[in-house]
């Protein structure tokens, strides 16, 4: 395949994805002065320290509008503007060339998560190929994808984490603002930015209040609605372009009910003129993208400013149905399907994850997505279902490992239910606890269970381990009353994360030494406590940063301190752990809707889904 490829020094600004800055009268520059940053030199250094032998991977990272693209620009117009420049749409076209790569030559990966989350994704081995052949490889991230793409340790997160990183604060700083005051002589465009003291220099720069003042002060209820629809996607993980008809569906759960009498038409001839309409240069909060046919429309996608921004405030809102909805039947590339059926699952909502699953499976192929479909149905006792998609599976792919696998693993577990489940009654879709209880872990802690009473002092230690993890008090609780050490220890953590003072004095009274040691951290915990609500701002700010670490961190600290409420906030944000969290909150009260909170999940709206409602 070959690539189109241009030279450095004639490539526009715009297309490489740097914003249109606000207009100055009487000038034609689309650019404003190139302010310099304190950066720029570990930034051309990084890119110029191997050549001419070998070229360099280099990503910038920082949040929106904050000038990572535009510095790029820069320092590669300044270092080798001769150079070819390639903007690939996708990894494949990488994929193609990375055995015969050109030489002297910039890829451009402008939002480089997307060529990550391709299908197929870009590789280490075909960036090494690149960079051996003395080209560039260069790319921008925002922090949360950073983060997100250097959490694993398959190929895609080694590449990410091989990256020669170049961090892009928010703001300037004192020596960058002093350059700039000098250049606002010249330039009334810097000036303007300066004299805006809401949000830094880069952000108004590229038009970034106005965008968000479009959201939160609209022309109309509709435009609201599209362009909230079409940042909680976003939210959600989606990066390709959102159709007129995914659109349309989605608004209507963002209306309101007299709003939405008129013409779902009417809808979008007074939305999409306000929410297309350019603000400065070509700026907008949804602009058109072709499907790469002239005169085409792919659909719209969101400034990625006023993304961020409205991420930010509505980052613990659900979603509603018809977004949902919307999202599942309309979307048509696989990555996009298979980061909302996990945003799907992170959030509770099984009867959303489980249609974009099957469509991954049906219509794309996937047997990562069937292992995944399987384990859902497995989890609401709906084994025959299961069995039937891993048969579908290995019929199309019979050495499909993992398909094998999972078929026997089910089928173990269907006999294993079959022998606890109470004598056939009264036809329900209610799960029996018995059931529920196995299910609900895949077998795990039943199987350790069954091996720990035939003495195996391993697995009882692991089965303890789990049995906290899913937050099993009544049968650790049990267990240590038994004199199960692991279990007396695992109570007394348990107590002592949630300040039981009374219940942890009780047991040292009784001679539980754990409980005695846990006893001697309770100043320790308190003042902890006192300061929880600080330390809880301060993990939300950290996840938001993208710092993985961080949410685990937060859910933990929620499920100490049986914050329900704020679990569940998490729970709608998506945030890692919170699902987990707010269960084990859930089966340690030994909550009444345990079991169909985690079998069945949660609707649009938080609330419990019943079987009923399931296919």
């Amino acid at each position: 395949m070959s690539l189109d490829r241009l030279r450095v020094d004639l490539a526009i600004p715009r297309e490489l994805g740097i914003h249109s800055a606000i207009p100055m009268v009487g000038s034609d520059d689309d650019l404003p002065t190139y302010v310099e940053r304190e950066f720029d030199f570990q930034l051309r250094t990084a890119l110029a320290t191997n050549l001419p032998d070998r070229g360099s991977f280099v990503v910038m990272v920082g949040g929106s509008s904050t000038g990572k693209t535009r510095s790029l620009y820069e320092a590669i117009y300044q270092l080798v503007p001769e150079w070819g420049l390639v903007q690939p749409a996708d990894a494949s076209a990488l994929l193609d060339v990375k055995n015969a790569p050109p030489r002297e030559t910039v890829f451009w990966l402008d939002e480089l998560q997307q060529y990550l989350g391709g299908h197929p994704p870009l590789t280490a081995e075909c960036v090494r190929a690149l960079v051996r052949h003395g080209n560039l490889v260069v790319g921008t991230l925002w922090p949360d994808q950073y983060a997100k793409w250097t959490a694993g340790r398959d190929d895609v997160h080694r590449l990410v984490k091989s990256a020669f990183v170049i961090p892009v604060p928010d703001a300037l700083n004192a020596d960058e603002r002093s350059k700039a005051e000098a250049i606002a002589e010249q330039d009334t465009r810097i000036r303007d930015a300066l004299e805006a003291g809401e949000v830094g220099l880069t952000q108004v720069l590229a038009g970034g209040p106005r965008l968000v003042m479009c959201w939160e002060q609209p022309a109309n209820a509709y435009a609201r609605a599209l362009i909230t629809a079409a940042a909680d996607a976003h939210r959600l993980g989606v990066q390709a372009p959102l159709s007129v008809e995914l659109l349309t569906g989605a608004m209507f759960g963002y209306l309101r009910t007299y709003q939405r009498v008129r013409p779902t038409a009417h809808w979008m001839s007074e939305a999409l003129p306000h929410a297309t309409e350019p603000l400065y240069g070509d700026v907008s909060p949804l602009f058109p993208v072709d499907d790469g046919r002239a005169g085409t429309l792919a659909g719209y996608t969101i400034a990625d400013y006023l993304a961020q921004h409205v991420r930010r405030k509505r980052r613990t809102e659900a979603l509603p149905h018809h977004a949902w909805q919307a999202l599942v039947t309309h979307l048509r590339q696989p990555q996009d399907l298979r980061r909302l059926a996990t945003s799907a699952l992170a959030r509770l909502r099984y009867c959303y994850a489980e249609p974009a699953l099957t469509r991954l499976v049906d219509e794309f192929d996937d047997g990562r997505a069937a292992a995944e479909l399987v384990d859902l149905l497995v989890r609401q006792d709906r084994l025959a279902e299961a069995v039937d998609v891993l048969h579908r599976q290995l019929r199309a792919h019979p050495h499909d490992r993992l398909a094998v696998r999972k078929l026997a693993h089910v089928q173990e577990l269907w006999q294993r239910v079959d022998e606890v489940r109470p004598p056939a009654g009264r036809r329900t879709r209610d799960i029996p606890a018995a059931v529920a209880d196995i299910l609900a872990d895949g077998g795990v802690c039943d199987e350790l269970r069954r091996e720990a009473e035939a003495g195996d002092t391993i697995a009882a230690e692991r089965l303890v381990e789990r049995l906290a993890e899913r937050g099993c008090l009544r049968e650790i609780r049990d267990r240590a009353e038994r004199g199960e050490v692991r279990a007396a220890e695992a109570l007394a953590d348990l107590y002592l994360a949630w300040g039981e003072v009374e219940l942890l004095r009780d047991r040292a009274d009784a001679g539980d030494r754990a409980a005695g040691l846990r006893l001697a951290k309770i100043p320790r915990l308190s003042a902890r406590r006192a300061a929880a609500l600080y330390e809880i701002a301060e993990l939300r700010a950290a996840v938001d940063e993208g710092r993985p670490e961080a949410a685990l961190q937060l859910c933990t600290l929620l499920f100490e301190l049986r914050d329900e409420k704020n679990l569940k906030a998490e729970l709608n944000a998506g945030t890692t752990g919170a699902a987990e969290r707010l269960i084990a909150l859930y089966t340690a009260q030994e909550h009444r809707s345990l079991i169909r909170l985690r079998a069945f999940g949660l609707d649009a709206d938080g609330q419990l889904v019943t079987p009923e409602q399931t296919p």
